[in-house]
């Protein structure tokens, strides 16, 4: 492919640089603002903005610049955008907010409202956003856990099943003492199945089937990447052990019946997980 022979094009808008393999039009984006920040390496194919302007501040996703991190067609990243817009439209305070989306400059794009936060895999100065999770409060953890938990529990019902989601996508605000999804572009209604092989996403987070051909994705494939998160949150993914697990220990069993490799060993539904983890989380606030 050309982009293979050539190196990207170093861009910039407001005096932020980006990568990509053609500069895109992005005159629209002065109604909103000033450029803060940029993300222009996500799997998505999003170009990402921070913005502050008349509005106030604001994250935009855009689907239609040709970045360099991105090895899909710009058609396919408008696509993916435009059939998020149903998903992020749902209320919930562990997602996103929408404030405004449709077609603009070469492309399409989604403005969220803006949140002080950061991913749960980020870092701070001198510790790791887990880090600073984990000597919050255990109640204020909990609720962040639940929600997230909880959200995934009304798409299942609505039968959405999550893809690619992983601890980037879950941004942490410590102001607020809230957690927020705002990476839910490539869930997918069921029935589901994997006709790639290896999918996008995280292999820490990623269920067994989601490597596998074929392989039919459902509720137990949401569960398991619960379970992740949960690992994420109180205990260790790359050796998922109570000896790594700072948590309570109810919630060890949980996390650890949602992230067994058999999707017959784990919980039946989003619904049956959901309801061992709060008899769970009743235990440890007796």
């Amino acid at each position: 492919m050309e982009e293979e022979r050539r190196t990207p094009l170093q861009c910039q808008i407001d005096g932020i640089p980006y990568e990509a393999w053609e500069e895109p039009d992005l005159r629209w984006l002065k109604a909103y603002g000033t450029v803060f920040r940029v993300w222009d390496q996500l799997l998505t194919g999003n170009l990402c903005f921070g913005v502050e302007g008349k509005f106030g501040k604001l994250f935009v996703k855009y689907a239609g610049a040709r970045t360099s991190g991105f090895r899909g067609q710009t058609a396919d990243a408008i696509y993916t955008l435009q059939q998020a817009i149903p998903l992020y439209q749902r209320e919930h305070p562990a997602l996103a907010k929408l404030l405004a989306y449709g077609s603009t400059g070469d492309g399409y794009a989604a403005i969220f409202e803006w949140r002080d936060a950061l991913p749960l895999n980020g870092r701070l100065k001198y510790y790791s956003v887990r880090d600073q999770v984990r000597r919050m409060p255990l109640v204020n953890t909990l609720t962040m856990l639940e929600n997230v938990i909880d959200l995934h529990a009304s798409l299942a019902r609505d039968g959405i099943i999550a893809s690619n989601f992983h601890d980037g996508h879950v941004l942490i605000d410590f102001g607020k003492n809230e957690a927020v999804v705002c990476g839910i572009d490539l869930y997918r209604r069921k029935p589901a199945y994997n006709i790639k092989g290896l999918m996008r996403g995280s292999p820490q987070f990623m269920a067994p089937e989601e490597s596998e051909l074929d392989a039919a994705l459902d509720e137990t494939t949401t569960l398991y990447n619960m379970g992740a998160l949960a690992f994420a949150f109180f205990g260790d993914n790359d050796d998922r052990t109570i000896k790594t697990w700072v948590g309570p220990k109810p919630l060890f069993q949980v996390a650890a019946k949602a992230t067994k490799k058999k999707k017959s060993d784990r919980y039946p539904s989003m619904r049956a997980f959901q309801n061992a983890w709060r008899e769970a989380v009743g235990w440890c606030r007796l």
